[in-house]
């Protein structure tokens, strides 16, 4: 996964990051099982291990655990919006949303009744929207909170000029930005026109925040990249030993193979 939502305040990041010396300090640790990180904007955590989302509390404290045995694994969770958590298992073309104790809200929508049973990328958009993504016919569809289409794209190929080869995408700001690692960061409106390329290549994942693009293909080092400056900034990371990283307001959350740490940001003196 994907240290996908980096909710993280721009002031916060150009007050401090330039700083000489950075200091952290370690808030919690707790032991936990899997490979995938993300945070909602009230600072929970969750963790995904194949069929198996765990959520924990800021404090770090067990909150619950959500499974489906038969989806099989979790391709992708967006908990962008903590009330509706969307759990896309692409082998199945099912996604599942539940609410904030991980409780199945309706049904699972079937993607073969959309037609997008080939969608290999999904996430929230605003109002309780949804963006799917179908790699194999270059469509990208967006659905309103009762799941009815409202943008519908085709042949993205031809509009872009090349076969985009997409692994990644989040909305922000009513803009949607889809990661293509040997293209960089494809930026679209709300009505799925195509803006502009942003120039990051290689990316796994990444947060666009207060006109920066936060992201980490580097151990131990966070970089913003100013989508106006066209500058990136580097803050040192309290720790090189980890898998997935997050970050929510002045925190770092880390998993490693077999824990979770949360880190704080404190300014030096």
């Amino acid at each position: 996964m994907k240290y996908r939502i980096l909710i993280i305040s721009f002031l916060f990041i150009s007050e401090h990051l330039c700083a000489q010396k950075i200091q952290w300090e370690l808030l919690w640790k707790t032991a936990v099982k899997g490979k995938n990180l993300d945070t909602d904007n009230l600072g929970n955590a969750y963790v995904i291990n194949a069929d198996v989302i765990s959520k924990y509390r800021d404090n770090g404290q067990f909150y619950r655990v959500y499974s489906n045995k038969k989806m099989g694994k979790i391709t992708f969770a967006d908990v962008s919006n903590p009330l509706k958590i969307v759990l896309f298992y692409r082998d199945f073309s099912r996604i599942i949303f539940v609410d904030n104790t991980l409780t199945e809200n309706g049904n699972p929508l079937q993607l073969e009744d959309r037609d997008m049973e080939l969608a290999s990328l999904a996430c929230t958009s605003y109002d309780n929207g949804l963006w799917l993504y179908d790699p194999v016919r270059f469509v990208l569809v967006r659905y309103n909170q009762q799941l009815q289409e409202t943008v519908r794209i085709t042949n993205l190929n031809q509009i872009l000029g090349y076969a985009p080869d997409p692994d990644f995408m989040t909305e922000h700001e009513s803009m949607l930005y889809i990661n293509d690692p040997a293209r960089g960061i494809l930026k679209f409106d709300i009505f799925g026109t195509y803006l502009s390329t942003i120039p990051l290549k290689g990316l796994r994942t990444f947060q666009v925040e207060a006109n920066s693009v936060f992201y980490s293909n580097t151990k131990g080092k966070l970089m913003a990249f100013g989508l106006k400056t066209l500058q990136t900034d580097t803050i040192t990371l309290p720790t090189k030993s980890y898998e997935e990283l997050n970050w929510w307001k002045d925190r770092v959350y880390l998993l490693s193979g077999d824990s979770l740490a949360a880190y704080r940001y404190l300014p030096a003196q």
